[in-house]
């Protein structure tokens, strides 16, 4: 099978894992990714021997011209378009695919977005304003367009998926959870992992791994630890809510307990998870923001640490079946202490088998489920 993949963020480890794991299971990969996404920039550093990769120039949309001469280049099988199925890139590449092969070769879409697919008008400029009206006036063409033109869809969480079958899209979808990298993620020597990072020894320990944005609910979560004094809390990421999280902590007066990393290597990522006793993901629904996924939950399960999630989104969907985790309701202050007062009872079975459980997060699993679903389609069309 010749497979072609068109991804914003192929340049990412996470996603040349699961390129690799393509490559492993015997297909014929090339993949397409803008020269520039944000920090990542492509090189020929980039470059694998086991597949092949693309970078095309991406503004609002790739390059349409340069795009249409890539998949002639290529001449796919399938072609999978890992982007929302309201997405510019898939109109684009059906657009190209249309034209090239009429609905010889297949496209495949993805899934992840849990919130309507027609977000209310929230917007901090003018032309966030005018991106807002312009998306919706031109979601219900797209979608329309889409469920006439798509092969399938391949969901990353059920509310993706009903959210389509919502606005009337019939075409065949598959739920399958993202792949981690799990080789990455395995229980280690708590008090070895703090002392690595010079994290106190004698104090429990709670973590949040992730963006540091409002929405991700991290007011609650220190003020949870302000009531929680034989608490300690570890903060690792980035984002523009720091500075004012930080003033929060301050006028708690919790400084003290609470520890700020910023960049992380992933290789050192495990070694930070099993610092904890207990992970939380405090994420609140917004009008923009809704928990798609939640792979640091993935992680923090493949360390074996006991989790409390939010109602938000998928959090419940992905935990479902952990015998460590609480879920506590997302604007609950109240409930979130008493969940993590909780989580502490709770031990893993003797008889728990981890890896089997997390297979269905794992990237093997998501590459072996994606090319039996291009296969079924195939072979049924």
């Amino acid at each position: 099978m010749k497979l072609l993949i068109i991804y914003h963020s192929g340049l990412a480890d996470d996603a040349k894992s699961i390129f690799r794991e393509y490559v492993k299971q015997g297909i014929d990969l090339t993949v397409i990714v803008p020269v520039k996404n944000g920090s990542l920039v492509y090189s020929h550093s980039h470059d694998e021997k086991a597949f092949k990769y693309i970078p095309l120039e991406l503004k609002l949309g790739f390059n349409i011209f340069q795009l249409f001469d890539a998949i002639k280049k290529v001449n796919p099988d399938i072609i999978h378009v890992i982007d929302e199925f309201t997405g510019f890139t898939l109109f684009q590449t059906i657009v190209c695919r249309n034209i090239l092969y009429e609905k010889k070769v297949q496209v495949f879409s993805l899934a992840f977005q849990s919130l309507p697919l027609t977000p209310s008008f929230i917007f901090r400029s003018l032309w966030a304003f005018l991106k807002r009206v312009a998306y919706k006036l031109f979601v219900p063409c797209m979608v329309f367009y889409h469920k006439n033109n798509v092969a399938g869809v391949i969901g990353g969480n059920q509310e993706a998926l009903q959210i389509l079958k919502n606005l009337g899209v019939k075409i065949p979808m598959k739920l399958v959870f993202w792949g981690v990298n799990l080789d990455l993620f395995f229980p280690k020597d708590r008090m070895a992992c703090r002392e690595k990072f010079g994290m106190p020894q004698n104090v429990k320990l709670i973590g949040y791994f992730g963006k540091i944005i409002k929405e991700k609910g991290l007011e609650n979560l220190v003020r949870a630890v302000s009531q929680l004094p034989e608490y300690h809390l570890l903060l690792v990421g980035h984002g523009n809510y720091k500075e004012e999280l930080q003033a929060i902590i301050e006028s708690l007066k919790i400084q003290d307990r609470v520890h700020w990393h910023g960049s992380v290597k992933l290789e050192e990522l495990a070694d930070y998870y099993n610092c904890l006793d207990v992970y939380v993901l405090p994420t609140y629904t917004t009008p923009i923001v809704k928990e798609q996924y939640g792979r640091v939950l993935v992680e923090a399960m493949a360390c074996k640490i006991p989790i409390v999630g939010s109602t938000c989104g998928a959090i419940a969907e992905v935990l479902e079946g952990y015998p460590v985790h609480l879920i506590f309701d997302e604007y609950s202050l109240s409930d979130l202490i008493d969940k993590i007062k909780k989580i502490g009872t709770l031990r893993l079975p003797e008889n728990f088998d981890a890896p089997a459980f997390l297979y269905k997060f794992s990237v093997k699993n998501f590459v072996t489920e994606n090319i039996k679903f291009y296969q079924e389609i195939s072979h049924g069309s």
